[in-house]
């Protein structure tokens, strides 16, 4: 058999031109190569396949409805074909599953959180460092959560208390007259303030204007970045950056950050073995081995996890409760009874019952997103009912059935006493631990679910009702919503609308805080 000569197959195609027929054979092949390869699925289960149509070429069409109507199109597709099936989301193609699966899939070892939202938020481009922190094998956030936050709860307290309070004088003032002010910012500066306090708790940062602001603006400014670039493949995500004013706005924040937080460093380094590792920041320190750039990431990356979440969830908690006066009042005879009596300890904290329902029906009606609960299949998975989830599958879960009418009555409406009144039920079923704002269950995941449950929930418990005290007890508040509704859809995300105004005036308080 003759060898070939590489020389002689170089030379047949070196003068191809690119009006030669062989041209565009070889470029109708690569294309339709790419269609195939991006629409093949490992789909052993044989489920339903929601994404391009056949005569759509690549998958941006399907990435529009998908943006557009993220909320209906999950409702249509579980409607049409079931609990569970592949649906082409923002980036990829994902499993989802709906109400029957989220029990299965709650505590199975094979299906990673962290692995899931790295697909969501690691995206290689410089400024979104803080991003990579919390999909980190490391698990420095959880960690923090878990050692520092909910081992030494108590110590939180008062901190949270004093800077509740510094903040709302700050940002809404002690003006007795009505003023105006705009409520989402207002809220993300309160969260700014309350969480510098809690996690670096030196007065030269938390009471510093110029860190309270440039840590609220990353935070806000990285969702509006990174949605922006969700739509764009990996590997063209760093080239997209390069032409986004606010990848580029972000970029510059982040190297402010690192160059603001010298000093702090600085001041770590001189205690070197003393930082106490009850502190956040001193846990932080000792685990990133005082690099500056890894402390500035996991800060701001505690930030992220902390007020962008909470922040959006207080802002709803904030129209949807001074929408209603009758349960402004009774908020407010809860506080007086409780908190009056026993100050803000952990148990005062949890016998206001009435506030934790307000809460938990404010979370269930806005869930931070559509999907909830991303995972990573690393290795293959078998749920109970024999659905086969190979591995590298991404997965999420419809949280559709919790916001509207199919499993909570009037579900698509607010509700503040709805958990307050289910404790009181003599004929309920569940236990009255299952009513808490910090409880999860296949009907109200807002935290997560099973054993990836999110750990700071019980510090984002004690720092919302907090604030909320602080807030209702103080203040007099009438809350503008815009003729677009006081939320809207970003894709899959609830966002409270950054419109939303406030008339805010200082009043007398029956009792001090």
């Amino acid at each position: 058999m003759p060898l070939i000569n590489l020389e002689d197959v170089i030379s047949r195609y070196r003068n191809l031109e690119p009006s030669s027929p062989v041209f565009y054979y070889g470029l109708a092949i690569f294309i339709f190569c790419y269609w195939w390869k991006s629409t093949t699925l490992k789909n052993p289960s044989g489920l339903p396949v929601i994404g391009r149509r056949w005569y759509e070429l690549g998958n941006g069409k399907a990435k529009k409805r998908f943006r557009d109507d993220s909320l209906g199109l999950v409702r249509a597709c579980q409607k049409k074909h079931g609990d569970a099936f592949f649906l082409y989301t923002d980036s990829t193609y994902r499993l989802i599953l709906c109400r029957n699966y989220i029990d299965m899939m709650r505590n199975e070892k094979g299906l990673d959180f962290a692995s899931g939202l790295a697909l969501k938020l690691d995206n290689g481009v410089h400024g979104f460092e803080p991003m990579a922190t919390m999909t980190s094998s490391k698990k420095i956030i959880q960690a923090v959560a878990k050692h520092s936050l909910n081992r030494h709860l108590g110590t939180f307290t008062e901190p949270l208390n004093e800077e509740s309070d510094y903040a709302l004088r700050q940002v809404w003032t002690d003006n007795p007259e009505f003023h105006e002010v705009m409520l989402k910012d207002s809220v993300w500066k309160f969260f700014s303030q309350i969480m510098s306090r809690t996690f670096i708790n030196d007065p030269d940062y938390y009471r510093n204007p110029e860190w309270v602001e440039a840590s609220s603006e990353y935070v806000e400014l990285s969702a509006t970045a990174g949605y922006e670039l969700r739509f764009f493949p990996g590997w063209a995500k760093p080239l997209a950056a390069q032409f986004s004013p606010n990848c580029r706005r972000l970029k510059d924040l982040y190297e402010r950050i690192n160059t603001l937080l010298g000093p702090l460093k600085k001041k770590l380094d001189k205690q070197g073995l003393e930082v106490d590792p009850k502190s956040p920041l001193g846990f932080l320190y000792q685990k990133v081995d005082g690099r500056l750039d890894e402390l500035a990431s996991y800060i701001i990356g505690l930030c992220l996890v902390s007020f962008d979440g909470g922040g959006e969830l207080f802002t709803h908690v904030m129209h949807l409760v001074w929408s209603n006066e009758q349960l402004v009042c009774d908020l407010r005879s809860e506080i007086v009874n409780v908190v009056g009596k026993e100050g803000f300890n952990k148990n005062s904290l949890q016998n206001l019952v009435l506030m934790d329902s307000v809460l938990k029906e404010a979370l269930r009606l806005h869930p931070e997103s559509v999907l909830l609960l991303q995972r990573m299949a690393t290795e293959k998975v078998v749920l109970a009912d024999g659905l086969i989830i190979p591995k590298g599958t991404a997965i999420m879960a419809s949280t559709s059935h919790i916001v509207d009418g199919s499993v909570w009555p009037d579900g698509d409406k607010f509700d503040g006493y709805r958990f307050f009144n289910l404790r009181q039920d003599p004929d309920r079923t569940a236990s009255l631990a299952s009513y808490n704002f910090t409880s999860t269950s296949a009907d109200h995941f807002g935290f997560g679910h099973g054993s990836q449950v999110c750990p700071g929930r019980f510090f984002a418990s004690h720092m919302q009702k907090i604030l909320l005290c602080h807030v209702l007890m103080k203040y007099d508040v009438e809350v503008m919503i815009p003729e677009e509704g006081a939320w809207f859809q970003r894709g899959q995300t609830h966002v409270a609308h950054p419109g939303l105004k406030a008339r805010v005036r200082r009043r007398e308080a029956e009792i001090k805080l």
